[in-house]
């Protein structure tokens, strides 16, 4: 997506962030300077493949990516199994599509409100593009589906997106000088000694050797196998 105020149309927080981990899981357990070279080398990579990737499809004249495109055409083929169940307002084109029952599944009334651009599965507006019941919709009205897609999902703001260009490092025999100066704060440096703490123990703090002992023969505190007065 392209300038969408730091938002991903349909992707969850969470899965962004696996997606990143994923593709940098490489560096895990590097030293730091390995761990910023490689996840550097890993961004350039991924913006390199996806721009020549960008520039195919419009060389192609394909309108959006494979997988948009994919996502389109599955929405498409599931409208065709569903049924106009009335019209509520010609206006603002509110619908009631009736989906196909199949094996336990389906067989939901959902509400279109073409002026709003939303439905009541809640695709319409998380997606940015139609779903099977708007899709629905728009061929009873005789409009085309692929209109309502937004034009972020469009191959050319897909080539925008990966457009920019990153600047070699270069050794750092070459880098310039910095125009500040490193001051280490020696509020937090560590002292000689024994450092107090202030957390609570319990049992697993305390030392085995220091725990109370048993008698290995008799199983009692108090004396040792050597002194059981069992063995005399």
């Amino acid at each position: 997506m392209y300038k969408d105020g730091g938002r991903r149309w349909g992707v969850m927080t969470t899965n962004v962030s696996e997606s990143y981990n994923d593709l940098l899981k490489k560096a895990r357990g590097l030293p730091v300077t390995a761990m910023v070279r490689m996840t550097f080398k890993a961004l350039v990579d991924r913006f390199v493949e996806r721009n020549n990737l960008a520039i195919a499809l419009l060389q192609s004249n394909m309108p959006w990516p494979l997988a948009i495109d994919k996502k389109f055409n599955d929405y498409y083929q599931r409208a065709q199994g569903h049924t106009d169940m009335m019209t509520y307002n010609t206006g603002d084109g509110v619908f009631e599509i009736l989906t196909f029952a199949h094996d336990g599944k389906g067989g939901n009334v959902h509400k279109v409100t073409a002026k709003g651009k939303k439905c009541s599965c809640g695709k319409w507006r998380n997606y940015h593009m139609p779903c099977s019941h708007a899709i629905k919709f728009c061929g009873l009205r005789g409009i085309e589906p692929k209109s309502y897609v937004s034009k972020f999902y469009s191959a050319k703001y897909n080539k925008r997106t990966y457009s920019e260009t990153f600047n070699p490092v270069g050794d750092e025999m070459y880098w310039p000088p910095a125009p500040f100066n490193l001051i280490a704060n020696t509020e937090y440096l560590r002292t000689s000694g024994t450092q107090g703490r202030s957390r609570l123990k319990n049992d697993m703090d305390i030392a085995p050797a220091r725990m109370t002992r048993k008698c290995s023969v008799c199983k009692e505190t108090g004396h040792t196998k050597a002194r059981c007065p069992t063995r005399f």
